[in-house]
């Protein structure tokens, strides 16, 4: 039993979002490495501070990308390319784009699509960028290290242990190890970065795997997602390294102006390519009649391929509704009734699905005992319970459904309808109450989207599965921004637990459980779902 909670426990602080690496100790191990790559004769420090080199630059670069943990030896080091606009991105190189007379430099960002791998262009941070420009415009031409800097490199960066200065010692310096993982451990703490982008900050593990496969983002998105949190996790040691005993290791001497110059150091401008939110482009290069031109690259998809496009849905379920507006007359045969009860029944289980993510192979309806006055519920996901809000739309619908079940049960008196447990159910060609299973969904949503989509159309469309809409829940869940949910959050709505997760506490936050209320009651509006009325005879049979 210590050993099955203690396994819970971790798996809860491995989802919690975890504590932030320490800036102050951060900033003193960036000072640790700034101090040991200044130039030193017979193990003494030559000047009180060094110029700007090669060095340093190969340093930021391979601490930016992750690259400076996983190198073994000095021949892994590798050769940065500065490239013009024009040229493909490729792994290691470096460009320039310059916008409204300001300069920014870009790296190459390897992404994972599929069983390839694509590299596209990534902006610096702000904090890096000044550096990099200013080494770029003056060593175009000489960027690579040659075998005897890589060496030394190597020997200082990876091999030799850190000697702290005399006036930092004393401190408490995160190991060198764990700085050199800065980016990646602040990645898999933060918890508003879309797990998409989360890999591209090397991140070996994702607490809740399955989330990838439901999640979907441009590169655009990712590119803009990954510049704001490296000016996040940037911006907390800037402001340490600017202290009174860090700043003389922290700064460095610009070798053409003499001046110096902030290892990290903001910029006072962006370009305006930098400025939109939400989304960052990239630029292809062309010189056409003797002027620059930036013609915006297409960006390409990352993650699930599965994602519903909202229009769609919301053309869809108007389609059901208009198809389900008017009830069979009273008079009406037993069969057009049944045939009508039962395609409400097929609306209101795609309904609960798309507005609660459910797993429609896993649990279709609710059991009345485990639905607490139509406002929250306990289903049964992949062999255990989890507790879902139901919102306002769902429980119009369900009333309204409930209102057409018990005329149906006192018109047709079904058999076995004392058997079911569940809350909406189907009634056979016998007359007898049978459960909701997923092949028959699937069967109905098929032909009702062929039917709704092959007319407006003219022709086939491709097919889809009520598990789409699943996918499109999530989908919503990590674009929608007011109000913003964390990934932890998004994961709580989508059922992805591990042991001592699920039924926990959550809901005993009133703040939390209110911020995911007001996300599933504004879901059925960001679809324009034709309000939940109480149908009316119609005249004639059209079923």
């Amino acid at each position: 039993m210590g050993k099955q909670l203690h396994e819970k426990k971790r798996h809860r602080a491995n989802n919690a979002g975890g504590v932030p690496v320490d800036s102050y100790q951060s900033a003193l191990a960036l000072a640790n490495i700034m101090y040991e790559l200044m130039p030193k004769s017979s193990g003494k420090q030559t000047e009180a501070i060094t110029e700007l080199n090669v060095h340093h630059i190969y340093f930021l670069y391979l601490w930016l990308t992750g690259h400076l943990s996983e190198i073994n030896h000095s021949f892994e080091l590798p050769d940065l390319i500065l490239v013009s606009g024009s040229e493909d991105c490729a792994p290691h190189r470096l460009r320039r784009i310059r916008e409204s007379g300001i300069s920014w430099v870009e790296y190459a960002l390897p992404y994972n699509k599929g069983k390839k791998t694509v590299h596209l262009w990534q902006p610096m941070p702000d904090a890096m960028n000044a550096i990099f420009s200013y080494w770029l415009t003056n060593h175009s031409h000489d960027l690579r290290m040659n075998l005897s800097q890589k060496k030394y490199f190597f020997w200082k960066s990876k091999v030799r242990k850190l000697r702290t200065p005399d006036d930092l010692r004393c401190q408490f310096v995160l190991r060198k190890d764990i700085f050199y993982r800065y980016f990646e451990l602040m990645a898999s703490g933060d918890p508003y970065l879309p797990f998409p982008a989360q890999q591209l900050f090397a991140v070996k593990k994702i607490h809740h795997h399955s989330a990838l496969s439901y999640q979907r983002m441009t590169s655009d998105q990712i590119r803009y997602e990954v510049f704001s949190a490296q000016n996040r996790y940037l911006g907390r040691l800037m402001s340490e390294i600017n202290r009174q005993e860090m700043k003389p290791y922290c700064d460095v001497r610009l070798p053409s102006t003499q001046s110096l110059k902030s290892i990290l150091s903001a910029m006072e401008a962006r370009p305006p390519y930098l400025k939109k939110e939400g989304a960052i482009v990239s630029f292809n290069f062309e010189m056409t009649e003797g002027a620059r031109t930036y013609i915006p690259m297409e960006p390409i998809y990352i993650g699930s391929t599965r994602t519903i496009e909202n229009a769609q849905l919301s053309c869809f379920f108007d389609h059901l509704r208009q198809q389900l507006k008017l009830q069979p007359e009273k008079s009406a045969s037993p069969e057009a009734l049944r045939a009508y009860y039962n395609a409400r029944t097929y609306e209101l289980a795609l309904l609960f699905v798309l507005l609660t993510g459910a797993r429609p192979t896993h649990h279709i309806s609710i059991e009345r005992e485990m639905c607490f006055g139509l406002q929250r519920a306990l289903i049964r996901d992949k062999g255990r319970y989890r507790l879902i809000n139901l919102p306002i739309y769902l429980q119009q619908a369900i009333q309204a459904y409930q209102a057409l079940q018990a005329r149906v049960i006192n018109t047709l008196r079904p058999h076995d309808t004392s058997k079911m447990h569940i809350l909406w159910y189907l009634i056979d060609e016998d007359n007898k109450a049978r459960p909701l299973i997923a092949k028959s969904l699937r069967l109905f949503m098929h032909e009702q989207w062929q039917r709704c989509f092959t007319t407006k159309s003219g022709s086939p469309v491709n097919t889809v599965v009520p598990y789409q809409l699943r996918h499109s829940f999530a989908q919503h869940a990590l674009m929608v921004t007011r109000p913003r949910l964390a990934r932890q959050q998004i994961d709580l709505l989508m059922g992805h637990s591990e042991l001592g997760e699920h039924l926990g506490n959550d809901y005993h936050f009133k703040p939390c459980d209110k911020k995911l209320l007001d996300h599933l009651n504004h879901w059925p509006s960001r679809l324009h779902l034709s309000p939940i009325e109480q149908s009316i005879f119609q005249k004639e049979d059209d079923l």
